[in-house]
């Protein structure tokens, strides 16, 4: 859906508020702290504020949740998510909904950190091509497998069209090994090139075809096409959109690129993301 669909909301604040509300309590309030559903309701200038009637906790609708303390009004995050869904860096997003670029990239943490924290992730079966790529600047040296400047990201598609790709520190056997074994269900048919770290791949379980890029590329169903053909367009997204992305924060920009790629165009990304932001994963005590 598009930013266009989201006008009404974003134009007024109350809209946006109840909006937010069905996205974390589509039928009854919970106590975020006890769960229980037996609750007292009050008001605060206009929002609602509620009463556990089983712990006493006082809570409202932003208690426990990515944005609660948030200053900026909600319309503002209703916005910023459905920029965020079209793609937006840091500093566009502080020109667009005026805040500073501090404040903005913050927002955008914010609804990276939500993506990556409601992630569930399921061993993916069936064909599955593997391979690696280097992300980081331009510098003097070497290129590709060995750059020392770069950061090693491994990727795996399924021949149905999910991705998932993730940071490793190091690429080496035994690390491939608990990474494939973690991610992929045995028995799957596995593609990579010719390099040589995944030679064993049939001693861990797996059976194995692979390409070989001084002859060929593909050759019937043996190929890395698709899983490829996603580098290049992650990495023009993040070089032409970012700028550049710390490695400390590069798990958060592959959760997005990876979720976008998998839901597809016609999935309400901006509703999955306002939803996750809301959602109260943070865990309450009791006192």
């Amino acid at each position: 859906m598009s930013l266009y669909t989201y006008r009404h909301a974003i134009a007024n604040e109350r809209v946006c508020y109840w909006m937010l509300h069905r996205l974390r309590w589509p039928e009854k309030v919970t106590c975020p702290r006890c769960q229980s559903t037996k609750i007292w309701k009050m008001h605060d200038g206009g929002r609602a504020r509620y009463r556990c009637k089983e712990c006493r906790f006082h809570f409202s609708l932003l208690t426990g949740t990515e944005i609660q303390g948030t200053h900026l009004p909600l319309s503002k995050w209703v916005l910023a998510a459905a920029l965020f869904s079209a793609g937006i860096s840091s500093h566009g997003l502080s020109r667009e909904i005026q805040v500073s670029q501090r404040i903005a990239w913050l927002m955008l943490t914010k609804f990276r950190r939500a993506i990556k924290s409601s992630q569930i992730l399921r061993k993916l079966r069936g064909s599955v091509e593997v391979d690696e790529t280097y992300i980081g600047g331009r510098a003097k040296g070497k290129r590709g497998r060995g750059a020392g400047h770069k950061t090693i990201v491994i990727g795996f598609r399924t021949r149905t069209g999910t991705v998932r790709s993730m940071v490793v520190v190091t690429l080496k056997t035994r690390q491939l090994q608990q990474l494939l074994k973690q991610q992929i269900a045995q028995g799957s048919r596995l593609f990579t090139d010719e390099y040589v770290i995944y030679d064993p791949a049939r001693s861990w379980g797996f059976k194995h075809r692979r390409i070989k890029h001084g002859e060929w590329f593909v050759r019937g169903q043996t190929h890395t096409q698709g899983i490829e053909g996603y580098w290049g367009h992650l990495k023009p997204t993040l070089v032409g959109r970012h700028r550049s992305v710390s490695p400390k924060h590069l798990p958060g920009y592959l959760a997005e690129a990876d979720m976008k790629h998998n839901l597809g165009l016609d999935t309400d990304f901006t509703a999955i993301i306002l939803g996750r932001l809301v959602s109260g994963n943070q865990v309450l005590p009791r006192k």
